[in-house]
């Protein structure tokens, strides 16, 4: 089997490249050249090897010479049908894809390449069970090196499987991704084919952009707050929870939305839910605007009931003063925890700012401060969980209640 190319094919160098094989001739196909030369190819087959020589035709001498395996050489369309969206969790998203050819499902090694396209603000919301994901123009795919000097872009994920969860992404950030295919190297091996076009997905923000922060008061209900710019009075402000997934790229259809919300001073927000017992939480906040990007989502990261307790102030705090001696009493916020909760005493005379705050052993439900008599004081107490499973934060100072500590008889 040959295949010459007439003089003209390089104006230096006139070459010939001649293909054989340790079997019977092959007929050749005549193709015209763009100057009127004639050159004639073969019809390949796919054959087991193939012997490349590239000649010098005014010489006649080999100038390279080389054996190919047809088998070895394979180039791949890229893999179709790619959809990416958020895994349920903190910077991650869950890229999927199909083969190449839907009849050799497991014939091929995929490669992810992702960088982000924004800097901070998501043009879309993140609503549950539906991140959008569409198509762009093929970009330029980042280096190694690129990837490797851009935090949350990444190059170099190979692997049989047909979906990857890419993680440590930035928060809030839109991605460009795409993938490419290559044989395997078991039946057919052979180079990366060209990269897929982009898709995009997003990253919601960080909870901590809108102060979001959720707590349960009851060890039933939890109750999240955040805050908002107070001169979008128009924003509609959505918040969904679930039961944290069992692991990444869980399905999101299980999202229930918050009913019981509230919107109160300075843009302040709220909204009360009941979630179901033994699973960690986790809450994620729709913002809709008027302008753009108009759907902003804010996702906080699971946590478990019993280590998110803020209790009310402690209850019915009363004072009694003798002897140059104040004596307070209380009861705890929640009788569940009553073993559990640490208290935290403070005062301050009557007219002063100057808060003095003292530790109370746990379990506590009174304390004694020696005071100077002659003076008006305030005191207030507060509680936290300090136990081995239950913890918090600290509850609101109690009401201020105000003794007189009567001077001392002459």
């Amino acid at each position: 089997m040959a295949a010459c190319l007439q003089q003209g094919w390089l104006p230096a160098l006139l070459t010939a490249i001649l293909l054989s094989r340790h079997s019977p001739a092959m007929d050749t196909e005549t193709v015209t050249s763009q100057g009127g030369d004639k050159r004639h190819t073969p019809l390949l087959l796919l054959v087991p090897q193939l012997h490349v020589l590239v000649l010098d035709a005014a010489t006649n001498q080999t100038r390279h010479r080389r054996k190919l395996s047809v088998d070895a050489v394979g180039l791949i369309a890229p893999p179709v049908n790619i959809s990416a969206r958020w895994a349920g969790a903190a910077g991650q998203l869950r890229v999927s894809w199909q083969p190449p050819l839907a009849d050799y499902p497991n014939f091929f090694l995929y490669e992810v390449c992702y960088r982000p396209v924004t800097p901070a603000v998501t043009p879309r919301g993140t609503t549950p069970g539906d991140l959008h994901t569409r198509p762009t123009s093929r970009a330029h795919p980042p280096t190694a090196r690129e990837a490797a000097a851009s935090q949350g872009t990444g190059q170099g994920l190979v692997q049989a499987d047909t979906w990857v969860v890419l993680q440590e992404l930035q928060p809030g950030v839109r991605y460009h991704i795409q993938v490419r295919s290559k044989p395997d190297g078991t039946s057919m091996d052979g180079v990366w084919g060209p990269w897929s076009d982009a898709v995009v997905a997003e990253t919601p923000h960080s909870s901590g952009d809108i102060g979001l922060h959720c707590s349960t008061p009851d060890l039933r209900c939890v109750r999240c707050v955040w805050s908002w710019d107070p001169a979008e009075q128009h924003s509609i402000h959505e918040l969904f929870y679930r039961a944290s997934p069992s692991g990444a790229g869980t399905r999101e259809d299980t999202w229930q939305q918050c009913e019981d919300a509230s919107a109160g001073t300075q843009g302040s927000h709220s909204c009360t839910f009941q979630p179901s017992a033994g699973s960690p939480i986790a809450v994620l906040v729709n913002i809709t605007r008027l302008h753009e990007p108009p759907v902003l989502s804010y996702f906080q990261e699971p946590f478990w009931l019993h280590q998110a307790v803020l209790t009310e102030a402690p209850r019915h705090v009363q004072a009694t003063a003798a002897q140059g001696r104040l004596s307070l009493q209380w009861l705890p916020p929640l009788e569940a925890l009553a073993e559990q909760l640490e208290y935290q005493v403070r005062y301050a005379a009557d007219n002063g700012t100057d808060w003095k705050v003292l530790q109370v052993p746990r379990a506590a439900r009174k304390e004694a401060l020696d005071l100077r008599p002659g003076a008006r004081y305030r005191a207030q107490v507060r509680a936290q969980p300090g136990g081995p499973r239950y913890r918090g934060s600290w509850s609101a100072w109690s009401q201020p209640v105000v003794v007189d500590v009567a001077a001392e008889a002459a």
